[in-house]
C-alpha cells in the first residue's frame, strides 16, 4: 500500500512540472508573413552584333574613257555613263568595349549604265559606247554606337562589269576596250538607324 501512493505521487509530481511546457507553447505566436518582393525583369539592351540580309535600288554615275584600236588605233575617248542599278548585300556586326562596332559586308548589283560620245578624230567620225553591266564589292566596317545609331567607315575592293564598243562610218560596230583594272579600292562613310531590334541582356550586377 505504501508503495502505490508513493508511486502516484511521482507521476502526480511529473504532470505538474510538465504544464508550464505546454503553456510556454500555446502562448507563442508564428511570426507574421510577408510576400516576396516583385521580380522585375531587366531591361535588355540593344546591340548591333548579328547578321543581315537586304536590297538596294538606286543609281549610279561616271565618267569612263574607251578606245576602240581596230577603229582608231592609239586614241581613246572619255565620256558621261548613267543609269540604274539594284541589288542585294548580306553583312554581320559585331559590338564590343562597348561601343565599338566592327563587321564586314558583301553586295552586289545587276546595273544599267550607260553613255554614247561622238567624236571626229583624223577627219573619222565614229561613236563610243560604255555600259557597266554588274557591280560588286566587299568591304569592312569601323564604327562607333549609341543606342540604335551607328557612324562608321568601311573600305574593301569593289570590281565592274564593263563593256565597250563603237561604230565607224559604214555602220559597222567594232569592240572597244578600255584602260582600266577592274579591282578598285572602295572607301565609303556614313551613319545607320537600326528601326528592327536585336537585343542582348544586360550583364549581371556585381
Amino acid at each position: 500500500m505504501m508503495k502505490k501512493v508513493l508511486l502516484a505521487g511521482v507521476t502526480g509530481a511529473a504532470l505538474v512540472a510538465g504544464a508550464p511546457t505546454h503553456g510556454a507553447d500555446l502562448g507563442r505566436r508564428p511570426p507574421p508573413y510577408k510576400a516576396p518582393p516583385p521580380v522585375v525583369a531587366p531591361v535588355p539592351i540593344f546591340t548591333w552584333t548579328g547578321c543581315y540580309i537586304g536590297g538596294h535600288i538606286g543609281g549610279g554615275w561616271g565618267r569612263k574613257t574607251a578606245s576602240a584600236p581596230e577603229l582608231l588605233p592609239g586614241v581613246s575617248v572619255p565620256g558621261d555613263t548613267s543609269g540604274f542599278l539594284g541589288g542585294g548585300q548580306v553583312g554581320c556586326n559585331y559590338q564590343f568595349a562597348p561601343n565599338l562596332v566592327i563587321g564586314i559586308e558583301g553586295d552586289g548589283s545587276a546595273a544599267d549604265i550607260k553613255g554614247d560620245v561622238t567624236e571626229t578624230i583624223l577627219g573619222i567620225t565614229g561613236t563610243a559606247h560604255a555600259k557597266t553591266r554588274w557591280l560588286a564589292s566587299a568591304t569592312g566596317r569601323l564604327g562607333w554606337a549609341w543606342d540604335r545609331w551607328l557612324i562608321y567607315a568601311k573600305g574593301g575592293a569593289a570590281w565592274a562589269g564593263d563593256k565597250y564598243s563603237a561604230d565607224q562610218p559604214a555602220g559597222d560596230h567594232v569592240p572597244g576596250s578600255a584602260p582600266r583594272n577592274p579591282n578598285a579600292v572602295r572607301t565609303a562613310s556614313g551613319n545607320i538607324y537600326a528601326v528592327k531590334s536585336t537585343t542582348r541582356p544586360p550583364h549581371p550586377a556585381a
